[in-house]
C-alpha cells in the first residue's frame, strides 16, 4: 500500500540503548532498523497518535532532544524498510539474512545461514556489537567448547551461531521476557533446539557453573555489576566474548576484568562499539 510516512531517527549509546528500545516498544513500534549508532522506525502518517506518543517517549522519558523526524511522501513505507535491510556476512563463514532477502545472499555454498527478521529484540546481527562477538566466535570458538552461556541472549542470535559451528551444550538466558519469545522462534526456525536452552532470568539466578565459554553482548554497566557471576560460572582457562561497550569505555572496562584475573587477548573495534575476548586465567 502506498501512503506517506515519517522516518524517526533516534541517536543512543551504550546508556540509553535499553531505554530507548523500551519506550518505542511500550509506545507499540515492532519494527526497529540499527544503524551507525541511531534506531530508525518508520510511521505512517495517519497514525499520529503513535508519532506524538514516541515524540513524547523520547524526549521526556529517555532525555533525547535531537531525534529528527522527517516526511516522506507516497512511499510503500514497509517495502522500504524491507530493502534497507541487507545480509550480513560474517568472517566469510557466517551470513545472517532475513525471510526476504533470501534471494540477495551471495556464495552462501559452505556458509552457516542464519535467519533472522529484525524485531524489538538486541542481537539480531545487523547491529555492530553482535558482529563483533559473531567475528570473535569464528576466530576463537573450538568445537569442544561445551557448555556456553549466553548472557543477554535477546533473539538468540549467539546461541544459534555457536550451534552451528559445532558447539552443542548452550544455555541462552535474557531478562526480557519477550526477546525469550522472539528467540524461541528463531531457534526453532534455524533448526537448533536441541542445542540450546533458554530460561528469561539474569545470570544471578543460572544455576549451572563450569562453562567452557560465556559470551555476554550487554552494556558495560550490566557486565562489570556482573562479572563476579560471570567469574564463578566460568571454568579455568574458559574464554569470554564482550560486546555493547563504547569504544570511550574500554579502560573501565580492562581494569574491571584485571581485577578478577582475566587475560586480555584482543580487543577489536567497529564504528563506536568494541568487542573483547578474555579467558579466566
Amino acid at each position: 500500500m502506498i501512503s506517506n510516512y515519517f522516518e524517526v531517527t533516534i541517536p543512543f549509546n551504550s546508556e540509553t540503548y535499553e531505554k530507548i528500545q523500551s519506550a518505542l516498544y511500550l509506545c507499540g513500534v515492532e519494527n526497529i532498523l540499527e544503524e551507525n549508532g541511531f534506531f530508525k522506525v518508520y510511521i505512517e502518517e495517519d497514525k499520529g497518535d503513535l508519532i506524538d506518543s514516541v515524540k513524547f517517549s523520547i524526549e521526556n522519558d529517555c532525555g533525547i532532544s535531537n531525534m529528527e523526524i522527517k516526511k516522506f511522501e507516497d512511499k510503500n513505507w514497509n517495502d522500504v524498510w524491507e530493502k534497507s535491510i541487507e545480509p550480513v556476512y560474517i568472517k566469510d563463514k557466517i551470513i545472517i539474512h532475513t525471510s526476504w532477502n533470501k534471494q540477495q545472499i551471495e556464495n552462501p555454498g559452505g556458509k552457516i545461514l542464519i535467519e533472522i527478521d529484525p524485531k524489538m529484540s538486541f542481537g539480531t546481527g545487523h547491529n555492530e556489537t553482535t558482529q563483533l562477538v559473531l567475528e570473535l566466535m569464528c576466530d576463537y570458538l573450538e568445537r569442544g567448547d561445551n557448555p556456553m552461556l549466553d548472557y543477554g541472549s535477546g533473539t538468540a542470535v549467539l546461541s544459534i551461531a555457536a550451534a552451528k559451528l559445532g558447539v552443542e551444550n548452550i544455555i541462552a538466558v535474557d531478562i526480557d521476557a519477550d526477546a525469550i519469545e522472539n528467540a524461541k522462534e528463531y531457534i526453532k526456525l534455524n533448526h537448533t533446539e536441541k542445542f540450546i536452552k533458554l530460561d528469561n532470568c539474569n545470570i544471578s539466578h543460572v544455576e549451572e557453573t563450569g562453562f567452557d565459554v560465556i559470551a555476554a553482548n550487554i552494556i558495560r554497566s550490566v557486565i562489570t555489576v556482573n562479572l563476579s557471576h560471570i567469574y564463578s560460572k566460568l571454568k579455568a582457562d574458559g574464554k569470554l566474548f564482550i560486546s555493547g561497550v563504547l569504544i570511550e569505555e574500554e579502560a573501565l572496562l580492562v581494569k574491571e576484568l584485571e581485577k578478577y584475573n582475566f587475560e586480555i587477548i584482543e580487543i577489536r573495534k567497529k564504528a563506536e562499539w568494541l568487542g573483547l575476548y578474555a579467558r579466566k586465567k
